[in-house]
């Protein structure tokens, strides 16, 4: 064996990531820019916040969705062909690849099985987000909202790997894995989008189901003590980068961040059964539940900043029956505000005008 003639590097004092807060040497972290003393040559600051809003799940509504796993029975030739392909075929065959028990599972069967899952949940979201982007661009007609639900799934299921590879280690096994199911995914999902988009939403529908069933049995057994993952996990901390994702506190632990892991996969399922039975133009009914999600973001980074309050106005949209939703932002030590996003900059003035600020 070849043996390397440089000399190992003296580690340096240990540095404070800006972006994770995690304490280590250069390298031990990752984060959007890496770690320079340089200036970056743009002038911007070297730390990173998400800028795609996700949900931030309270305790009661994770605890409601805990007590709740409905599943979709299939009725049309298409339902079935989908339900067969994931409930039978992928996922027992998944189970037998991995080793995975649910009914006392090892730690090291799921570490393997949630790299491989987050990794593979990611893609059907960024592929029909990218094929009703150039649908949109071929027909030159509008997409009626999908492409930020499909893009905002996409990411989420991203950051879900990202928070998983903070805890696991994913060997070259695992890499050559996910690179196979990737290229596989990509060109079975295409096409299937392109002939039949429904069916890809269904397909991912029963996906997330098999993914929420997942993601209960391992929360169930990490409180359930004589477990495997009792014994293995109940003692984790809760990673930086899922503290900050999610708004949790501090001293979360692993077992919280499954929870909110779980319930993110709730929610794909709900809106990817709902998509497979829509028409291609109709409008998405989940786009104001993404502007609620940035609202409440806004309102909960208030709490944590001493930079002046924000205030959320929402009402009737002008010459529209449906909601609009504005987010306004005091200016330190003054009465005046200015506007951090907002659906009708002019309603969302003059309805700061006639009421203030509401009540606190």
């Amino acid at each position: 064996m070849r043996m390397s003639t440089i000399a190992p590097k003296p580690k340096a004092d240990p540095e404070k990531c800006e972006v994770t807060g995690e304490i280590g040497n250069d390298g031990d972290f990752k984060q959007h820019f890496r770690m320079s003393k340089q200036e970056h040559p743009l002038k911007v600051k070297k730390a990173w916040q998400n800028p795609m809003q996700n949900h931030v799940w309270s305790k009661a509504e994770i605890e409601e969705r805990m007590n709740d796993l409905p599943t979709h029975t299939p009725e049309t030739l298409t339902d079935k062909a989908m339900h067969f392909l994931v409930k039978t075929v992928l996922y027992r065959t998944f189970n037998l690849i991995t080793g995975f028990d649910r009914t006392n599972p090892t730690a090291k069967s799921c570490e393997w099985r949630l790299i491989i899952l987050e990794s593979v949940a990611g893609v059907p979201g960024m592929v029909a987000a990218g094929m009703r982007h150039f649908r949109s661009l071929r027909t030159l007609r509008r997409d009626y909202g999908w492409i930020h639900t499909l893009l905002e799934e996409a990411e989420n299921e991203r950051m879900h790997l990202l928070v998983c590879l903070k805890m696991f280690d994913a060997g070259p096994l695992t890499r050559l894995a996910v690179v196979a199911s990737q290229y596989t995914m990509v060109g079975f999902l295409g096409l299937t989008y392109l002939l039949h988009p429904k069916a890809l939403h269904r397909f991912v529908g029963y996906l997330e189901e098999t993914a929420s069933q997942t993601y209960f049995d391992l929360v169930t057994a990490v409180n359930t003590p004589g477990t495997n993952l009792n014994r293995d996990w109940a003692h984790l901390k809760a990673p930086q980068i899922a503290i900050d994702y999610w708004r949790m506190d501090k001293d979360s632990m692993w077992s919280d961040v499954l929870m909110n892991l779980f319930a993110d996969e709730t929610n794909h399922r709900d809106v990817n059964h709902t998509f497979a039975t829509m028409k291609n133009d109709d409008p998405n009914p989940y786009v104001h539940k993404h502007l609620e999600d940035a609202a409440k973001a806004w309102q909960m980074t208030s709490k944590q900043q001493s930079t002046g309050a924000f205030y959320v106005h929402q009402g009737p949209e002008q010459g529209s029956s449906r909601e609009a939703i504005c987010i306004m932002r005091q200016v330190p030590d003054t009465k005046s505000y200015h506007f951090i996003d907002a659906h009708q900059k002019g309603w969302c003035s003059n309805r700061a005008r006639e009421t203030g600020p509401p009540p606190s």
